[in-house]
């Protein structure tokens, strides 16, 4: 076996998905990954920090991590570019980063993610002329199943890049992305609570308006929470510590107490969130765009036609309100530009995204008999890294360069070294 780290089972960050029997590796270097892409047990899988929710890093062969394969390999602040380690955690390298005075344009709303990760499944943050992370790659550098390595640039391998970009690790290992950066910059962040319809008539303007924009829904509240950034000169002031982990303790506990009585729950909770104290602000743009999220959730996200997504808000909403007293967590609704990656979401055309959580341990099968249905009807596309049924028709549907990504996952991985039953359904037709 690889002179490397090893250990027996895993497990990912919700526990909704585990692999008790694999062996997982950590290769400190490239030598390391491509003997154990050689001799490791097969089907072989590469996972970043576990916080996806569907099965297709599971199997019953060799996980690979990454973890020790970070960093930032080299930069280019004349051409705002950095070439990094795919196997780095964004919170580690946005803090290499600004070491350098240099910043990610923009980032989701966790960073403990490893780059791949994020990148693979097209893990996004919100701004209306903001693409998601993938989108940002420029240049990729992969290790195939066979040990070459394989490399190109939107200029000289587009087609490479484009299916790197959101690739679900079924091309290769990716090694180092050449990425889209920017000098560091500090944002104003203001949150502040509104009645939800009272955002959902300002949401369009509000994306126009703000580098960065975003809400959450508290159900059976009849309130959301507002959340914007925006670019500034201003220098850092102190910022109070959070308190989201307390306010989803505070409206689960009224959901435990009250369940029985919308009307007595709706009328708490939105005293609760018109006595909130809002958040006024300035920081490091890494610092104030991701979150610490310690209480633990199973999540489905779609992304949504534009056009038709705050509808499709709305009916989410009337089904859990109508029907599952016992939803309580938030539900965050964003916009992602468009960009050109062959299995991004946003190919071809900018979306608003809704994401509906559930605790961890608490039942889910509500998403995919209640929630979905409304999301597909409406021409979603599942978020890559989260809850969904979706399977290759679906897709074959969904994204025009589907087929070609196929060929090229065939000519890359012909032996199917990193194909395994659960990530099988995307890519073998009648699935």
């Amino acid at each position: 076996m690889p002179a490397t780290r090893k250990k027996i089972g895993w497990a990912n960050w919700s526990g909704n998905e585990s692999a008790p029997s694999a062996r997982v590796l950590q290769p400190q270097n490239e030598d390391e990954l491509r003997l154990a892409l050689l001799t490791a047990v097969q089907p072989i899988r590469v996972v970043g920090s576990g916080h996806s929710f569907t099965p297709i890093v599971s199997t019953s062969g060799t996980i690979i991590n990454l973890d020790q394969m970070g960093g930032v390999v080299s930069t280019n602040p004349a051409a705002n570019a950095a070439t990094l380690r795919a196997g780095g955690r964004l919170k580690d390298l946005s803090v290499e980063l600004d070491s350098i005075n240099l910043a990610f344009r923009n980032l989701g709303d966790i960073n403990v993610q490893s780059f791949a990760g994020a990148a693979a499944t097209a893990t996004h943050g919100t701004g209306q002329s903001l693409g998601c992370l993938a989108s940002e790659i420029t240049a990729v550098r992969l290790m195939l199943a066979n040990g070459n390595i394989v490399e190109g640039t939107l200029e000289d391998n587009p087609d490479l890049v484009k299916a790197a970009q959101v690739s679900l690790g079924a091309l290769g290992v990716m090694l180092e992305a050449t990425v889209r950066v920017c000098p560091a910059f500090n944002l104003h962040r203001r949150t502040w609570a509104e009645p939800i319809d009272a955002i959902l008539d300002a949401a369009l303007v509000r994306w126009n308006t703000h580098r960065n924009f975003e809400f959450f829904y508290i159900p059976f509240s009849g309130y959301g929470i507002n959340i914007a950034h925006d670019q500034t000169d201003a220098s850092a002031t102190e910022r109070p510590p959070s308190e989201d982990e307390a306010g989803l303790a505070m409206i689960r506990s009224v959901r435990n107490k009250f369940k029985w009585s919308t009307l007595l729950r709706r009328k708490l909770l939105a005293t609760g969130l018109k006595r909130m104290t809002a958040e006024n602000v300035v920081g490091p743009s890494a610092k104030l765009l991701a979150s610490t999220r310690s209480t633990r959730f199973n999540e489905m996200e779609y992304h949504l036609p534009v056009e038709s997504g705050l509808d499709v808000f709305r009916e989410v909403v009337s089904y859990i309100e109508a029907k599952r007293r016992d939803v309580f967590f938030p539900i965050e609704v964003r916009k992602t530009a468009a960009d050109e990656g062959w299995l991004s979401p946003f190919q071809n055309a900018p979306r608003i995204s809704i994401a509906v959580h559930t605790a961890a341990e608490d039942s889910y099968d509500w998403l995919f008999d209640g929630i979905e249905p409304i999301f597909k009807a409406a021409g979603g596309r599942p978020h890559w890294g989260k809850l969904h049924s979706l399977g290759h028709n679906d897709f074959l549907a969904l994204y025009p360069d589907f087929q070609k990504f196929i060929g090229l996952r065939k000519q890359l991985d012909p032996d199917g070294v990193f194909m395994t039953p659960a990530i099988a359904r995307y890519w073998e037709e009648g699935q």
